[in-house]
């Protein structure tokens, strides 16, 4: 699993030069795009946000397995 979390961060830091992060809004978590779990948010429960001090200052916390 730890293999997994780091090889998606890795992807997404070299995928995208702007990085962009997703909000859960039932969870209150965020995520890199691109992230395992922010793939399963539905659509009426995402939250974008453009740097992590925003998602962070709107009450959101970071993902446990991206870890943005």
């Amino acid at each position: 699993m730890k293999k997994i979390a780091l090889l998606t961060a890795l992807l997404v830091a070299l995928c995208s030069t702007a990085l962009a992060y997703v909000g859960n809004s039932t969870s209150h978590k965020f995520h890199y795009e691109g992230c395992r779990a922010e793939q399963r948010i539905r659509a009426d429960h995402r939250v974008h946000f453009d740097t992590r001090e925003e998602a962070i200052d709107a009450g959101y916390t970071p993902c446990g397995i991206c870890r943005p």
